[in-house]
């Protein structure tokens, strides 16, 4: 009788850990983990979006689609390894890939005092970081992380998808991946 209380506690404790630690979505199809796969580009690549205040995002979206736009870039390199991606990729580049994205987002060109603050960086993945222990920390390439910030600098949304061609040749997808995940979130379909 004490063998089977015992089993019975243990069983009982993983199915408590396990569902704890499900992948389960929210009742907004958000993953709880952070981890999205909210629109098709999302499932390519491991994605990770946040939102902080629903109308904040909703007027940076409509100063998306009236194109009043302030945008920031840079880049990090890595630091421990030899930085490679950087002599395939160019910031100009990536900004042009950037704004002609944006441009598509347009609906109605209208001038606003009120800009939309979008900020984004390419992360070159640091193999050699002390920090970085699985050989799954260094598979990817990179990563593309967008935020934007409302009028009072507040972060309001937030997303990284990662790229995996350590040339850099699928930035390009990250990014209008990161661009429409921001246009679309909390929109109905």
């Amino acid at each position: 009788m004490k063998n089977k209380l015992i089993v019975f506690i243990i069983v009982f404790a993983i199915t408590i850990l396990v569902i704890q630690t499900a992948d389960i979505p929210s009742l907004s199809g958000v993953p709880e983990s952070g981890k999205a796969k909210r629109i098709p580009c999302q499932t390519h690549a491991t994605s990770f979006e946040r939102g902080f205040g629903d109308a904040d995002i909703k007027v940076a979206q409509e100063l998306l689609e009236s194109g009043n736009i302030n945008l920031t870039s840079r880049v990090e390199k890595a630091v421990y390894a030899k930085s490679k991606l950087f002599e395939y990729v160019k910031l100009e580049d990536t900004d042009k890939i950037v704004l002609d994205e944006l441009n598509s987002y347009v609906k109605t060109k209208k001038a606003s005092d009120i800009k939309l603050n979008l900020s984004y960086y390419i992360y070159e993945n640091d193999v050699k970081d002390p920090g970085k222990k699985t050989k799954k920390s260094k598979l990817y390439a990179g990563y593309v992380v967008f935020q934007v910030k409302n009028e009072n600098n507040k972060t309001i949304y937030k997303v990284q998808i990662d790229f995996m061609d350590r040339q850099g040749a699928d930035i390009a997808q990250s990014i209008k991946c990161c661009l429409k995940s921001f246009a679309t979130f909390n929109k109905q379909k």
